[in-house]
């Protein structure tokens, strides 16, 4: 239990950082996304064995938080949020333009509702995200 509780006062930081992150631009879309990505989500499912969060979840937690900033830096092809999240995504540097490209190219394709609207947005993003660049594995793109 003690465990359980560590794992979870480590999320609730985590969350607090991103939303520090994001400051003035906190929506009221951003905080229910966040209240009901931890209702339904197991403590446990969030982190490794070793207690640190899972890479998967790390992404999810940020597309969250920053959804709306995102959007706008991917609509621009460059910004802070866009690079945060090639970081999270392990784009190496040089790579990160032509990441932003893809992005920015493939927008509508990316941002198919909003995060006011349909509380899962983040979430349909990010499977969008992974299905483009499981796409483009073949072509030998970052890799």
């Amino acid at each position: 239990m003690k465990n359980i509780c560590c794992r979870y006062l480590i999320a609730c930081g985590i969350m607090a950082g991103a939303l520090s992150v994001t400051g003035c631009n906190t929506t009221k879309a951003t905080v229910d996304t966040t209240v009901k990505f931890f209702s339904s989500t197991s403590p446990d499912s969030m982190f490794t064995a070793d207690g640190m969060v899972e890479q998967r979840q790390k992404v999810n937690l940020f597309v969250g938080v920053a959804f709306e900033n995102l959007r706008q830096d991917v609509a621009q092809g460059k910004g802070q949020y866009l690079t945060s999240l090639a970081v999270l995504m392990s784009i190496p540097p040089s790579r990160q333009e032509e990441f932003a490209e893809f992005l920015q190219a493939r927008y509508s394709t990316l941002f198919t509702s909003d995060l006011a609207e349909d509380h899962s947005a983040h979430l349909k993003f990010v499977a969008a995200l992974d299905r483009e660049l499981q796409a483009q594995a073949s072509a030998g793109w970052l890799n």
